[in-house]
């Protein structure tokens, strides 16, 4: 049996040397069904890849909750405290401040968001920094309020070195790092620690101002549940000393990450450019599977030789169908090549826009899928066509 295999490998690579205008029109369907497989699995990749950044970024890893204070506890620390020990595995401050205003070198700068945060915030969210540092616990102690700017806000304060911010009056600010801005994020923006030396920047309760502060809390995906997480809260209101009784006036708790959103999209998207794949890689099957018929059919005084001279029918069976294997194969690394050449080309002229850490590549995945994808369709593709040359008569094919 072991022989009569060798004899079929060697009898289908002679065969496709031999053929070499007939292999090629054989691989040219294949070569595009392969290279839209390869580039499903490819854009989907970079596109769960993109969309898990870009989530992670803007409102936080899975799964982080939005908690709004509407109303000022007399003990924020506990309610803080409390925000852990329902089950926030990280928890942060993470509020808009209205009112303080930045200026560089005495010049100030319109429109600029600022956030106060606490170190915390970035076990919660993506920060990719283009230059510096993150918030350190250390910061606290710093005598002047710490900053971190976006790359839109850094180019306007220049080299950092003469930074104000203020409501109220001017304090002299240090700016500790540069975060990477979003792509669909690009207006300035600081983020404030929230440290003794910047306690008067941060908003406050009074008669004439609306009270809010807004806390992300990380917290893990199989508990995301935010009414859950309120109930639990429930019952150590009475810790926080609140104006009201009545939690559910003074706290409100919603899921702000788009993990589940972002991956349902995703699955969608995958299960509808499978489809257009799979549909192309059907048609290179049917053009490979109409080449090998013919094959067969012109080679007919060709097999009944090899038939007449002793060769088994499991050795044409496999000199038949590892022909159609060999220029699947050879096409799908084809496709690969292309698809890899084109991936590169696509991440030279896209990176710009995309966050730091996402690249477009072709994943181990795609590959395997590829050239895996591109033997399976060559094996379907094989076996009618040797079907069709066992039951071919030897005497009829030696008369042609």
């Amino acid at each position: 049996m072991l022989r009569s295999v060798t004899a079929g490998l060697v009898l289908a690579f002679a065969g496709s040397r031999a053929n070499v205008a007939r292999t090629i029109l054989s691989c040219a369907g294949i070569i595009i069904g392969i290279g839209a497989l390869i580039t499903v699995v490819t854009v989907g990749d970079v596109g769960e890849r993109y969309a898990r950044s870009y989530s992670e970024a803007v409102a936080g890893r899975a799964a982080t909750f939005q908690v709004d204070l509407t109303v000022q506890p007399e003990n924020p620390e506990a309610f803080e405290t409390d925000l852990r020990r329902a089950g926030g595995s990280a928890v942060s401050l993470d509020t808009w401040i209205s009112g303080p205003l930045l200026r560089s070198a005495g010049t100030t700068i319109p429109d600029v968001s600022v956030n106060a945060v606490d170190a915390s915030l970035s076990d919660i969210r993506r920060l990719e920094m283009v230059r510096g540092r993150w918030f350190a616990e250390e910061d606290q102690e710093s005598l002047v309020p710490m900053l971190v700017a976006n790359e839109a806000l850094a180019e306007l304060l220049g080299d950092g070195t003469d930074v104000q911010i203020g409501s109220r009056r001017w304090l002299d600010a240090r700016v500790v790092g540069v975060v990477e801005s979003s792509a669909f994020d690009s207006h300035p923006q600081a983020y404030l620690l929230r440290a003794p030396a910047s306690a008067e920047l941060l908003p406050a309760a009074s008669s004439e101002d609306f009270f809010l502060l807004t806390y992300s809390v990380l917290v893990p995906p199989d508990d995301a549940d935010p009414e859950a997480f309120l109930r639990r809260l429930e019952p150590v209101s009475w810790r926080w000393g609140l104006p009201t009784e009545n939690l559910y006036e003074a706290v409100s708790v919603w899921r702000s990450d788009d993990a589940e959103a972002v991956q349902e999209v995703l699955d969608y998207l995958s299960l509808g450019l499978l489809g257009v794949a799979s549909i192309t890689l059907l048609t290179g099957l049917l053009g490979i599977l109409n080449v090998g018929l013919v094959t067969v059919r012109e080679r007919r005084r060709e097999l009944a030789t090899y038939r007449a001279l002793g060769a088994s029918s499991l050795t044409l069976f496999v000199a038949v169908v590892t022909e159609a294997v060999v220029v699947s194969v050879v096409a799908g690394a084809i496709a690969l090549t292309l698809c890899l050449a084109g991936a590169w080309g696509a991440d030279i002229l896209v990176s710009p826009y995309l966050p730091s850490d996402v690249s477009i590549f072709v994943p181990p995945e795609a590959a395997l899928v590829g050239l895996s994808g591109a033997a399976f369709v060559g094996l379907l593709a094989g076996v009618i066509p040797a079907w069709r040359a066992l039951r071919a008569s030897v005497v009829a094919g030696l008369r042609e």
